[in-house]
């Protein structure tokens, strides 16, 4: 499951902004992919890294949703202005934007509640062990069941952010093929991104997935801040 983060993109061709998405991001996107798998082999292997593990997940457990909803703001709402800052040197970028990044804020607490809930009734649904058959059987339900559907959501209330709150405005823009022209061309990278990183972390116990959730998400945000400011 996951995020699709900050703005959607209206392209001529679906496939074709979705290809171009990953063309320019694959390298990063492996990057990251390649830095959770370490982390769970040292996990398995490291008794060290196995104990500070489960120390960030006893603080999940303690801090509930409230925790899941703060780190994933941080993660999702904060990191991406950050990197932008920091990208251009400048703070001028985040003139006049304060309700913007404050919606991005609310938007990604209510997102980590959501994934976090996902992630427990997965848990009920298929079992939390990390065998073969249930990491399977999660990946894809997270991904070809819950994230079409979670995308939709997400990306009518980026639109409706973009429309400036206004609902009749929004309504407009549905027209011509909003699944096909607006929720297609972010699932692609979505896909080439999330697909491995969910194998990843249901290979995790239950307690410690949302834990490896929280910096995927930091990153997806930063990659998909270049995607909708149109650096594909």
């Amino acid at each position: 499951m996951t995020a699709i983060a900050n703005e959607s993109v209206v392209p001529v061709s679906p496939l074709a902004a979705g290809a171009a998405a990953i063309r320019k991001f694959w390298r990063p996107f492996l990057l990251i992919q390649s830095a959770a798998v370490l982390l769970v082999l040292a996990y398995h292997f490291s008794q060290s890294v196995r104990a500070a593990c489960e120390v960030v997940g006893v603080w999940k457990t303690s801090g509930g949703l409230p925790f899941a909803a703060c780190s994933a703001a941080i993660a999702g709402g904060l990191l991406p202005e950050i990197a932008k800052s920091l990208t251009a040197r400048s703070l001028g970028g985040l003139r006049g934007r304060g309700g913007e990044i404050a919606f991005n804020l609310g938007f990604f607490a209510l997102d980590g509640v959501v994934i976090d809930l996902f992630y427990r009734f997965a848990a009920w649904l298929f079992g939390s062990q990390a065998s073969l058959r249930t990491v399977v059987t999660k990946t894809a339900f997270d991904q070809f069941v819950f994230t079409p559907l979670w995308s939709v959501l997400i990306t009518l209330l980026f639109l409706w952010r973009q429309r400036g709150f206004s609902l009749a405005a929004t309504r407009l823009a549905l027209r011509g093929g909003f699944y096909r022209t607006r929720v297609v061309p972010l699932l692609i990278p979505n896909w080439f991104f999330w697909i491995p990183m969910v194998s990843i972390i249901y290979a995790l116990p239950s307690p410690l997935q949302f834990t490896l959730f929280v910096p995927a998400l930091g990153a997806w945000s930063l990659i998909m801040v270049f995607i909708a400011d149109g650096d594909v």
